[in-house]
């Protein structure tokens, strides 16, 4: 099959296509032999006028840009909105638990440094601001609310608008989990929700703060990482702190409009979830420092990248030679068109393009992403016809797990999802699937399960076993005795033997050593143990009790589910051995 998918490959490498002199007149320009042959080998008139409005698009908006500003055309810039109300007009910030830690939504602060940015872009007489009539409402100052539109339909909208790029502004926060008590980034031992959920006991040793830049990583021109890694610059040199994640300049593919369109990025002022970072957002002399840096650092990249000054009221051109960037986002943009329909050997071409012409410089780092996902595709895909082989030859058990290797190899980027989706009709057929490859979620059963019991509002807790685990929270400046109490509820007889074992636990591990043996006259391999005490200090624990209420095993733990099948906990779960009656759960 390998050979098979070869010849293939070196078919459409091998003799160069000719354009008809009518599809030459489609094309705005003159293009590459890489670019002409791709369009030749596309037999179907649809996708072929696809291709055509891509490479023209890609032409006419960053291909002539010095020549369209010279024209007195202006660059387009589409102004997304961040969330917004949703459809029972509840912000989304706070349906979503996107909050500051004084209960403000995510909105409310994006909307300050959002006006900010565009007043600065608007009177520049080169850059024409885009936006949906109801967020260029908020953005003019006449309206303070607005509705959440979905990524593809501001890419949908920056596409019509003729934009050279999208950009958002967002406030960060801790995503991982939310917490119950509203404090989201506060160090400590909190109770918490997953993204999914489910209750859960963690502990916080430290918090999240500081500016990123979420730059499109699909953006082979270089323009979206230049621009971020130039804010991030002119940012840290005015005394702003960088998050620690890649410093501050990230390279981000999740997004569907950073799949959709070549140039976009999502500003990520601070963590609303920081108590003291909180505050400073909200400071005017740190929003307009770290806005006129968003703004200046945009005329910046313009000029390094194209050669055109836009700072001023006249424009300033100087020449320079962006022919390589052009060319490798068209490549790039073509490779993602095959890619989401699935077309594995035109996909091929056009990286391959791109690593035999364009492989050097600042170039390589875009050109190696982009091999890493067709080395991704092309492995799936062999798996993937070594499972139809097998069919033919009725071997169905050998086909099917061929064709879950297929899919396991892909990672849930929304790039994959058509090959996803192939994959996923071949385990399937058209059986009822179990899954949802729109939103990229496996559905599973114990879950679902566990789900109903830990989301259920009252549920009556049965005493559990004495030997079913506990969970252990010690708090700062709190006593073992008191920190049991909470956990169990024993009387005073079994919290002193609970107690009194904790505090003369050790804990026992084996480890292969060399040693001399008299008998073997050489060196032998046996376990030795080893014994540690285990201190029982600020943390979260789980402790396994034997029938004499001694501590029979003990984990200390960052974080853990608060499920009542699993553990007994007194003061969450209601469900203490040592209760003396049975309480409702309170959820």
């Amino acid at each position: 099959m390998i050979n098979k998918i070869s010849a293939v490959i070196f078919f459409l490498l091998g003799p160069a296509f000719i354009l008809t002199a009518e599809e030459l007149y489609d094309f705005q320009k003159t293009q590459s032999v890489a670019v002409n042959r791709i369009i030749s080998n596309e037999k179907n008139q649809s996708r072929k006028k696809e291709l055509f409005d891509i490479i023209n698009y890609i032409d006419s908006t960053y291909g002539q840009l010095q020549q369209k500003l010279s024209d007195g055309e202006k660059i387009t810039i589409y102004f997304g909105p961040a969330h917004g109300k949703d459809h029972t007009g509840e912000w989304r910030g706070i349906t979503t638990n996107r909050v500051g830690v004084t209960g403000l939504p995510e909105e409310y602060y994006s909307i300050k440094y959002s006006r900010k940015l565009y007043e600065l872009l608007k009177k520049n007489r080169f850059i024409e601001v885009a936006a949906k009539p109801e967020y260029m409402s908020v953005l003019e100052g006449e309206s303070d609310t607005y509705h959440y539109m979905k990524f593809r339909d501001v890419m949908r909208n920056a596409r019509a608008a003729n934009a050279f790029m999208v950009i958002e502004m967002h406030m960060n926060n801790v995503a991982i989990f939310n917490k119950a008590d509203g404090l989201i980034n506060m160090p400590g031992i909190h109770m918490a929700r997953d993204s999914n959920g489910r209750k859960m006991i963690v502990n916080i040793k430290s918090t999240n703060s500081g500016f990123l830049t979420l730059y499109n990583k699909f953006d082979a021109s270089d323009f979206s990482r230049q621009y971020a890694v130039n804010i991030r610059q002119s940012l840290v040199k005015k005394g702003y702190i960088p998050n620690g994640w890649e410093y501050g300049a990230v390279a981000d593919d999740r997004f569907t409009y950073y799949l959709n369109f070549p140039i976009s990025l999502i500003y990520e002022c601070g963590f609303i979830s920081d108590p003291k970072e909180e505050k400073k957002l909200l400071d005017e002399d740190y929003m307009n420092g770290m806005v006129k840096s968003q703004y200046e650092m945009l005329l910046k990249t313009f000029n390094d990248m194209f050669g055109v000054d836009i700072s001023g009221d006249k424009l300033k051109i100087t020449e320079k030679d962006y022919s390589d960037n052009i060319e490798l986002l068209k490549l790039a943009r073509i490779a993602i068109f095959y890619i989401k329909n699935a077309e594995t050997a035109q996909a091929n071409i056009a990286v391959r393009a791109m690593q035999k012409h364009y492989y050097h410089g600042a170039n390589r780092g875009v050109i190696d992403y982009y091999s890493s996902i067709m080395n991704r595709i092309n492995n799936s895909e062999k798996h993937y016809y070594k499972g139809s082989r097998y069919n033919k030859q009725r071997k169905y058990s050998r086909a099917r797990k061929s064709f879950i290797y297929a899919k396991n190899n892909l990672n849930r980027n929304k790039i994959y999802s058509a090959y996803r989706n192939k994959y996923n009709a071949a385990i399937y057929g058209n059986r009822r699937r179990n899954y949802d490859d729109s939103q990229n979620v496996t559905m599973n059963h114990d879950y679902k399960k566990h789900k109903s019991i830990l989301n259920e509002s009252s549920i009556v807790a049965g005493k559990s076993r004495l030997n079913k685990p506990f969970i252990l929270i010690i708090r700062k400046e709190q006593t073992l005795d008191d920190a049991v109490i909470d956990a169990l509820s024993p009387a005073s007889k079994d919290l002193a033997l609970i107690t009194g074992s904790m505090k003369n636990f050790y804990k026992h591990s084996y480890k292969k050593v060399k040693k001399y043996s008299k008998k073997k006259k050489r060196y032998v391999q046996v376990w030795e143990k080893k014994s540690s005490k285990f201190v029982f200090d600020y943390g979260i624990y789980v402790v396994t009790l034997d029938k004499n209420r001694r501590v029979a095993k003990a984990e200390r733990v960052s974080s853990v589910y608060l499920d009542p099948e699993k553990y007994q906990n007194q003061q969450y779960l209601k469900n203490s051995y040592f209760a003396e009656t049975e309480r409702q759960k309170d959820f």
